[in-house]
């Protein structure tokens, strides 16, 4: 399928920089836009707006929301995100069925046989229900259209976990390349005319069918879209930052193409690469003074205006040593040497400062293959997009070069290095959005907690990772401290609160938990994995059902409708 017609002018420019061994500038075009109509949601001078006024929210995730065993399940749930004021909720638009069937045909999208995709439209009805339904509530829906993550499930694993419940069960990225190119990589979904010629064909039958829905808030182009994808699939090793940032592009290029009233986001998981040259480089521009906490750990200074830069995530290591240093030193029980100093449970503060590693870790130095700044820059991107998961990623800028959260797991001894990892983030991307003037989304953050561990699932798995033995980084999370109840809910006070002080447009919770739902039963026809046989929601470890945690995020909902609707130009 030629691709080539649909892009813009601005972005035919990329075609020498694919074909360049050199990273080389893309020149930033501003995109004409009209007027949205009246209703939908648009992004203009880094806020989202709505009839021009400002538009702040809470959201959460019901990736299984399409899944359930009745439209009657779908309204109760949509009345419980509106009674919790929460604004937006967030589905997963999409799910692949690979040969022949008999599963409910409202639950899925898309059916693969012989590597033909064909669209299917009872489970595009479905969609079309529940923006129905949610515009009567007030509510908008945000669409993601894959996932990176869709491993492959063997039948053991469907037994606990029926295919639908966890939400890399859905079929994804993955599910392109090998109906396409059996055993090919997974990164050839992002470089590959073919693959990404069959993603198209799936844009072209779903996007134009709801592109008037004044409900729908965007387009998410992936779930965490990563060069790398569940730990069986391969990459090619020619996949980068820069790949994802190509295809972010041309994608939503393509997107607007088909649907110009809505808004389109990369879906990415925030991730940083502060050494990556740019395909869309931004001039910074004069330095603006203000009061928050600069990136450097100091008050009162100057707001970052450009990009974060590798010095500055440094200084974030220094300031955060530096607090642990003094809080070991004045805790109870802290005992002075023979020579007068403090014996910590912590390194020393002077040996640490003094080192001479300076890397920065693999949530800024592009290990994780996303430049969220450039994917940002992109024009036809938007709203910028970041997540938080610190049970599977490592965001502590300590040094560390690992591929999972640090040793121990994100509870326990690590907890307070967890929450402060969480606060980081959130304040750098809120600093990222106001520096490019683009709104940013919390697009899903979640902490495995001691009640839901023994359900927890790691995106890239099949099992529940207390008990797999898949692989080395599985069995390592056997003994992985988790954080307590109280803990959880310290954590996600902690992080909504510094979210909607730093100006975070939106804050979507992952995931939402619905309990009194139709139960699975056979005798209905289909038995779908929406519900459990008692009614509730499908959980990966990460559902909520408590109503502490429920109170702190309608609390942030209507934290953040207090600051909507002014009107600021």
């Amino acid at each position: 399928m030629r691709t080539a017609s649909f892009l813009t002018a601005g972005l035919l420019a990329l075609s020498s920089v694919i074909s360049s061994p050199t990273p080389t500038r893309v020149q930033h075009r501003t995109s004409n836009k009209r007027a949205p109509p009246a209703g939908f949601v648009y992004a203009e001078d880094g806020k989202f707006k709505v009839d021009g006024k400002d538009f702040y929210f809470a959201g959460t995730t019901a990736y299984w929301l399409t899944q359930v065993q009745t439209n009657a399940d779908i309204t109760k749930t949509l009345d419980t995100i509106k009674a919790d004021k929460l604004q937006v909720v967030r589905i997963w638009g999409f799910r692949e069925i690979v040969g022949e069937t008999t599963a409910d045909p409202a639950t899925y999208t898309q059916q693969w046989i012989n590597g033909e995709q064909k669209c299917n439209q009872p489970g595009l009805d479905r969609i079309k229900f529940i923006l129905d339904e949610a515009q009567k509530r007030g509510i908008y829906v945000q669409i993601s259209l894959t996932n990176n993550w869709a491993p492959d499930f063997p039948a053991n694993a469907t037994t606990k976990f029926p295919l639908g419940s966890l939400s890399n069960s859905f079929g994804g990225i993955d599910t392109y390349v090998q109906q396409t190119h059996p055993g090919g990589t997974h990164d050839l979904f992002y470089t590959d005319e073919t693959v990404k010629g069959k993603y198209q064909n799936w844009l072209k039958c779903i996007i134009p069918q709801v592109s008037n829905h004044t409900a729908l808030f965007a387009w998410e182009l992936a779930n965490d879209p990563r060069c790398k994808g569940d730990d069986s699939r391969t990459t090619s090793g020619s996949c980068n930052a820069q790949t994802i940032t190509r295809w972010t592009a041309d994608t939503s290029t393509f997107v607007k193409t088909l649907d110009q009233n809505h808004m389109a986001a990369s879906g990415d998981g925030g991730f940083y690469c502060t050494d990556c040259a740019k395909l869309f480089p931004r001039a910074a521009p004069a330095t603006v003074s203000g009061g928050s906490v600069n990136m450097v750990g100091k008050r009162g200074g100057k707001k970052r205006t450009g990009y974060l830069t590798r010095a500055m995530v440094l200084a974030q290591i220094k300031a955060r040593e530096k607090a642990a240093y003094k809080a070991a030193r004045n805790a109870p029980g802290a005992k002075r040497s023979i020579r007068g100093s403090w014996s910590a449970p912590v390194a020393s503060f002077k040996r640490l400062s003094s080192r001479q590693d300076s890397s920065v870790g693999p949530g800024y130095d592009g290990s994780y293959t996303i430049d969220t700044e450039d994917i940002g820059n992109v024009p036809t991107i938007d709203y910028q997009t970041f997540q938080f998961f610190p049970d599977q990623n490592t965001y502590n800028a300590n040094g560390q070069d690992t591929s999972g959260p640090p040793p121990g797991g994100a509870g326990g001894a690590n907890f307070q290095a967890t929450v402060q990892a969480g606060l980081d983030w959130i304040t750098n991307h809120a600093e990222t959005a106001q520096a490019f003037n683009k709104p940013t989304i919390m697009n899903g953050f979640g902490l495995v907690n001691s009640d839901s561990s023994g359900s927890f699932v790691p995106f890239s798995g099949t099992t529940v990772a207390a008990t797999s033995s898949d692989n080395s980084a599985r069995r390592a999370k056997r003994d992985q401290a988790v954080s307590s109840d109280d803990q959880q809910n310290t954590a996600y006070g902690s992080w909504t609160n510094q979210a909607v002080n730093s100006g975070i447009n939106g804050i979507t919770n992952y995931q939402h938990g619905e309990s009194g739902l139709t139960g699975q039963d056979s005798s209905q026809g289909h038995s779908n994995s929406g519900s459990d046989t008692q009614g509730n929601s499908p959980d990966d470890g990460y559902r909520i059902s408590s109503q502490g945690i429920n109170t702190i995020f309608s609390n942030t909902g209507q934290q953040q409708m207090d600051k909507s609707g002014s009107d600021s130009g």
